[in-house]
């Protein structure tokens, strides 16, 4: 069953630019995605319109490694000691929330994720603070893990991660079904131990 119009609305913020999202209109979709074109011509690169609002060092889909070190920092205490326990921890906090709390909650899986993951929380993050509907039809969801696993055959490499949830509310919230989900993640292992790189819901 498709995720509620709510759980999607965040997502696809980062689904949109999978970069990938899901949980809420998805509070873990819909978001602007941030594009920018290179144009190589023999030995020289040209920066286009599509890439015209960059910062200078970041045109033309550089970007320096300086800022990158930066965006992919995580402390301590929000790596995990195994890629199982990564994925559990980033799951359990992203079908739980309540839209009173939902920018404070997007913040935190950024904090928990590096590359793709964190900017898609982000731009969660940012959608959720300007959508007052979540707040005025009280909107939360809540689910379980089914089950977290290393893929195989085409989800090779990736975590699928099964969930069931249910998203309650009023308007058009109210006595909406509870459904299940699949989400695709990757791990990666950072000097503190394993994060969220990707995460990508499939429905």
């Amino acid at each position: 069953m498709e995720r509620p119009k709510l759980t999607h609305a965040l997502a696809g913020t980062l689904a949109a630019c999978l970069l990938a999202g899901c949980g809420l209109s998805d509070p873990y979709q819909h978001s602007d995605s941030h594009a920018s074109a290179t144009t190589a011509r023999s030995s020289t690169t040209t920066s286009t319109a599509a890439d015209a609002g960059d910062p200078p060092p970041e045109r033309g889909g550089r970007v320096p490694a300086q800022t990158s070190a930066v965006e992919d920092r995580v402390a301590a205490t929000a790596a995990s000691r195994t890629p199982e326990a990564a994925v559990r921890r980033y799951t359990e906090l992203y079908i739980n929330w309540r839209a009173g709390q939902l920018v404070a909650h997007q913040r935190q899986l950024a904090q928990l994720s590096i590359g793709a993951a964190r900017l898609q929380a982000q731009q969660a993050a940012a959608s959720a603070s300007a959508d007052t509907q979540l707040h005025t039809d009280q909107v939360a969801n809540h689910g379980q893990i089914v089950s977290a696993a290393p893929g195989v055959g085409p989800a090779a490499g990736k975590w699928v991660i099964v969930t069931s949830e249910k998203t309650t509310g009023q308007g058009d919230y109210t006595g909406l079904p509870a459904a299940i989900h699949v989400t695709y993640a990757a791990v990666t292992h950072t000097s503190h131990g394993w994060v969220i790189s990707q995460w990508t819901p499939q429905n």
